[in-house]
C-alpha cells in the first residue's frame, strides 16, 4: 500500500521535473543529457504513475474498476523501462563530460605545477577530488541502471505474472543488488 501512496507524490515529482527539467541535474554542455532527462525520464514516470494506479486499483477493486490489472501494471513497467533507459543514457553521457573535464583539468594542474603556481595547484586538486565523486556517482547510477533493466523488462512482459522471464531468485537478487548499490551511492554522495 505504501509503494501506492508513494506514487502521488512521484507523479507530481515527475510533472515538476518535466516541467523545469531539474531531472538533468544542473547544467551541462551535452544538450541532449536535459532533452533525455525530461523526455525520456520524467516524462515517461508522468505515464507510469497513473497506470500503476490504475492496476492497483483493479487488483483491489476488481469489482469497481474492471480492467487487467497485470496487463495495466505491465505497460507501466514499459514506461519504467523507458525510464531506466533515459536513465542510462544521461548518466552515460555526463560521464564522457565529466571525463573530459578531469583530462582538462589535468593539464591545467600540469601547467600550474610548471609555473610553481602553488595556490592554483590546490584549487585544482580540490575540485578534482570533488569532480572524482560526480565520476564515482554518475557510475554507480549506471550500475543500478543494469541491475533494475532485467527486472523492469520482466515485469513489462505481458504474462509477467504466469510465466515470468526471470525466476524468483534472481529476479531478487538484482533488485538486492540494486538496493545495495543505491545505498552505498548514498553514502558515498552524504561522506564526500
Amino acid at each position: 500500500m505504501t509503494r501506492y501512496v508513494l506514487r502521488f507524490y512521484g507523479f507530481l515529482q515527475s510533472l515538476e521535473g518535466y516541467r523545469s527539467g531539474s531531472w538533468a541535474g544542473g547544467q551541462w554542455n551535452d544538450g541532449r543529457i536535459a532533452k533525455l532527462a525530461k523526455y525520456a525520464m520524467a516524462g515517461s514516470m508522468l505515464a507510469y504513475y497513473p497506470l500503476e494506479h490504475i492496476a492497483y486499483a483493479g487488483w483491489k477493486c476488481p469489482e469497481l474498476v474492471r480492467v487487467d490489472a497485470n496487463k495495466f501494471s505491465a505497460i507501466s513497467c514499459v514506461f519504467w523501462t523507458t525510464y531506466i533507459a533515459g536513465d542510462f543514457a544521461v548518466s552515460f553521457l555526463k560521464w564522457k563530460e565529466l571525463g573530459k573535464k578531469a583530462r582538462e583539468m589535468r593539464d591545467d594542474l600540469m601547467r600550474a605545477k610548471r609555473t610553481d603556481d602553488k595556490q592554483a595547484v590546490i584549487d585544482i586538486l580540490e575540485k578534482e577530488n570533488e569532480l572524482r565523486g560526480k565520476l564515482r556517482h554518475v557510475k554507480l547510477q549506471m550500475l543500478r541502471c543494469m541491475l533494475f533493466i532485467l527486472p523492469s523488462i520482466n515485469w513489462s512482459l505481458p504474462n509477467w505474472a504466469t510465466d515470468p522471464l526471470l525466476d524468483e531468485l534472481h529476479l531478487n537478487g538484482l533488485m538486492l543488488g540494486e538496493a545495495y548499490v543505491s545505498v552505498y551511492q548514498s553514502l558515498r554522495s552524504m561522506l564526500g
